[in-house]
């Protein structure tokens, strides 16, 4: 038992409105939010952890529920803390478990975890099998008030310039949110396949725009195009809609980042997935996220997390691939987002090579500018 117990749990909530706003199936974006979580242990160790979503609600559920839980306890035997806090997030909700905000948790406790014993999370979590990882770009988004023409040219120019840089980009379809529809999705496609070349390894991401009918459509249309995955193609409660597109297209089906493990369990049970995408700040941490990964080991399926956060949660996720078989790819979100350049003096970026170095440092191994931080904080 370590000599150190939990001190004070406090959540910081970040804002930053973006001087241009830009869109994905489901919504614009306006502002870059995070719900950071701080854990001070009582030598005065400092862990910090990132949650998913909305602050509205999270912080609450954190500040509220989950800190007075933690408050005077041993910090260090982190998956059973996090367990303990699931059951009482099951007790008190009965419908459903907080998962971001103890997604938030849980990875400020592996940080402070992993500054305490002075390594580097990846060694509490088994140890690195690298050190590095290569990344694709995320972005892509759609243009506000812009004309069709112009989304394809400027989408297509960005993704020419991203994947110059990292060999991997990933587009972004569901028109929709323009009034227009899956047609223009797949010529959208066809548009970034032709800017990136032959040689440029390309995703494409849904953000559940479609039914099982149009995204089968879709999916057939994306086959000769070379596309590596189909992300989210429909609802994340359609565990059916996902088995069912995974038996009648080629292009390989990919998910995850809505899911609890539960979920995950059913989707390969079910053969639902081809890549599977936890997100480190709403599965409910490292912790879920490692199961996740070894579940879907037995299953055969690679794990590819869901990314697009602060450098905590590009830190925590790096540690979390460093860990996994084979040769898995990191998300690197290159959207506009002043808290992931401004909340570290160093940041996690891309070398020359487009692979992400994984932190060396104790703990997540991200040191965080305060004065960043106050300048987005919100109260």
């Amino acid at each position: 038992m370590s000599d150190v117990t939990v001190e004070r749990v406090e959540t910081v909530p970040l804002e930053a409105p973006l001087d241009e706003p830009f869109g994905y199936a489901q919504e614009w974006v306006e502002t870059r939010a995070a719900l950071l979580v701080r854990v001070e242990a009582s030598d005065g160790t400092v862990g910090w952890g990132e949650c998913w979503g909305p602050i509205a609600g999270t912080r609450e559920t954190v500040d509220r529920l989950l800190a007075p839980e933690l408050v005077g306890t041993d910090p260090t035997p982190v998956e059973r803390r996090s367990e303990d806090l699931y059951d009482l997030g099951r007790r008190a909700y009965q419908s459903v478990v907080p998962l971001p905000a103890l997604s938030g948790v849980d990875l400020a406790l592996w940080d402070l975890a992993g500054k305490l014993a002075d390594v580097p999370v990846s060694r509490l979590l088994g140890g690195a099998r690298r050190e590095s990882v290569r990344a694709y770009a995320t972005g892509h988004y759609f243009r506000h008030d812009a004309a069709l023409e112009t989304q394809y040219e400027s989408l297509a120019a960005e993704a020419r310039k991203n994947a110059a840089a990292l060999g991997a980009v990933k587009a972004k379809v569901g028109l929709q949110l323009l009034g227009y529809g899956p047609d223009e999705d797949v010529e959208l496609v066809r548009r970034i396949r032709e800017a990136v070349g032959d040689d440029t390894t390309l995703m494409v991401d849904a953000n559940y725009a479609y039914d099982a009918g149009t995204a089968r459509r879709v999916g057939r249309e994306l086959e000769p195009l070379d596309v590596s995955w189909f992300e989210e193609p429909v609802p994340p409660e359609d565990l059916d809609g996902y088995a069912a597109l995974r038996d009648a297209l080629d292009v390989r089906v990919a998910g995850g980042e809505c899911h609890a493990p539960y979920e995950f369990r059913r989707l390969f049970e079910r053969g639902g997935l081809d890549v599977a995408q936890p997100d480190v700040c709403n599965v409910g941490g490292l912790t879920a996220a490692r199961r996740v990964a070894a579940l879907a080991r037995e299953y055969g399926v690679p794990v590819v997390p869901h990314a697009w956060g602060t450098p905590v949660a590009l830190a925590a996720t790096l540690h979390l691939v460093s860990t996994l078989p084979d040769e898995p790819w990191l998300e690197f979100d290159r959207s506009a987002n002043p808290l992931r350049e401004e909340l570290s003096p160093s940041p996690p970026r891309p070398d020359g090579d487009g692979r992400v170095p994984v932190p060396d440092g104790p703990g997540l191994g991200v040191d965080l500018d305060s004065a960043a931080i106050e300048r987005y904080r919100i109260d």
